[in-house]
């Protein structure tokens, strides 16, 4: 009966229940958190995936999308050649909303990963091995839905001062950003008196020349390193040659090269071709002008380039939009340029239709084009509803009695020495905007 009624021991009984009973809780956590950074990882090799596929599909279409979501998942250790792995790609998903994203690109990830608790408690207990592994996985959607914000894009890849603010040089542009291309580390410059620009930041892909005048304060944020970019693959359908697109061209010489007055235009989508052969000189090349005219609807292209003086308004809009089927766009091919330093004042209204092959374009000069584009001089003023797309183009905006006024700038170099008042065309147009951002979306 003392046997029975000996306590002694029980200490160790309850310690031993307790030490099991806290190393079952301490190894349920390790496999726990084990399997929790697992999904942290997967999710970032989701979202990975998934802003790959969609930066494919949206500069490149839909041919290597799945090839590069592959590799960015692979990159983040999910390979899908691998046993067990599994990297589903799906374009143009619903959304949770129950809409179709056609700009979008849908990943789902899955992969097994082994525990250490739940795989001893599985032998312990039930003598299989049910829980050698757990899949983990992941879904991300990314896509282009939304639009920037940014108003100017200085497209040129490599030279110094490619956007330069001089003197009491100016860009009005609350809210938006400013961006160039530039890998060199002095690819923005500074002098003079300029600092009042307004826009929210500039993005520099290399940085702001720190020598001699070109270190000013441009008054707004500077951030450097910035991700090189492309143009919108909304343009990939621009002929690279426009003037092929001339069923015939119109020579100006016995009009003085001189278009003036009220013209129809060809019509919406339509191509009105124009030269002037009366070169002066042998070898020169005489540019169109457009004098006082009002140009309707259609794609205008000037094989020897264009001037514009007086009142000009290319595409009939009013207003602030330009509505479906309306609007028009100013070409400029071969070795001609654009000049609107004469024009008292000088408008465009583009195209606002994304199934348009100048879809937000006022003018357009191909990049194999370099000849420089004066969009002011003096007391010139120019509104542009759209985009100024001169990617090869250097652009000289100067003096202080005009400004210009555009929703977009997409050109290969800047010289600002007057005032540019910048706005966001996606503002006006978010549903034919051109200017997506990918961007997570789920």
């Amino acid at each position: 009966m003392k046997c029975l009624r000996d306590e002694s021991g029980q200490v160790l009984v309850m310690t031993v229940f307790c030490m099991a009973v806290l190393l079952g809780c301490l190894g349920l956590a390790i496999d726990v958190g084990v399997l929790l950074r697992a999904q942290r990882n997967m999710q970032t090799a989701a979202d990975a995936a998934a802003m790959a596929g969609a930066t494919e599909l949206f500069y490149n279409g839909v041919t290597n999308v799945d090839a590069r979501a592959y590799a960015a998942a692979k990159a983040n250790g999910v390979d899908n050649t691998v046993s067990g792995n599994v990297v589903n790609v799906t374009l143009s998903p619903t959304l949770a909303g129950g809409s179709a994203c056609s700009s979008c690109v849908e990943v789902q990830l899955s992969t097994p990963n082994p525990t250490i608790f739940m795989k001893t408690m599985s032998q312990l207990v039930f003598g299989q091995n049910n829980y050698n592994s757990v899949n983990v996985s992941a879904l991300a959607v990314a896509g282009a839905p939304s639009t920037t914000q940014t108003c100017m894009y200085v497209m040129d890849p490599t030279d110094a001062d490619t956007l330069w603010i001089h003197g009491a040089g100016d860009i009005n542009a609350p809210g938006c950003a400013v961006y160039v291309n530039s890998n060199n580390s002095g690819a923005l410059c500074v002098t003079g008196n300029a600092g009042k620009s307004t826009a929210a930041v500039i993005n520099v892909v290399g940085g702001q020349d720190s020598k001699g005048n070109c270190k000013g304060d441009p008054g707004l944020p500077v951030n450097t390193s910035a991700g090189v970019q492309s143009l919108p693959a909304l343009w990939s359908a621009i002929p690279s040659d426009p003037t092929s697109k001339c069923s015939s061209v119109t020579d100006l010489a016995g009009a003085g090269g001189t278009l003036a007055g009220k013209i129809s235009g060809p019509g919406y989508g339509n191509y009105a071709c124009y030269t002037d052969s009366a070169t002066g000189k042998k070898g020169a090349i005489t540019p169109v002008n457009l004098n006082s005219a009002q140009l309707g609807p259609g794609n205008y292209v000037f094989e020897t380039g264009v001037t514009v003086s007086g009142n000009t308004i290319v595409g009939n809009g009013s207003g602030t939009t330009t509505a479906t089927n309306g609007g028009a766009t100013i070409i400029v091919t071969g070795s001609g340029a654009f000049d609107s330093s004469t024009a008292t004042n000088f408008t465009v209204y583009a195209p606002a239709d994304s199934n348009a092959v100048y879809n937000a374009i006022a003018i357009y000069q191909p990049v194999s084009d370099t000849s420089a584009m004066m969009l002011q001089f003096g007391s010139s003023s120019s509104y542009f509803m759209g985009t100024v797309l001169a990617p090869g183009a250097p652009i000289t905006l100067h003096d202080q009695g005009g400004a210009v006024n555009a929703a977009t700038l997409v050109v290969g170099q800047i010289y600002v020495n007057g005032t540019v008042n910048l706005s966001s065309y996606s503002s006006y147009n978010q549903s034919t905007s051109p200017f997506r951002q990918v961007t997570l979306v789920e």
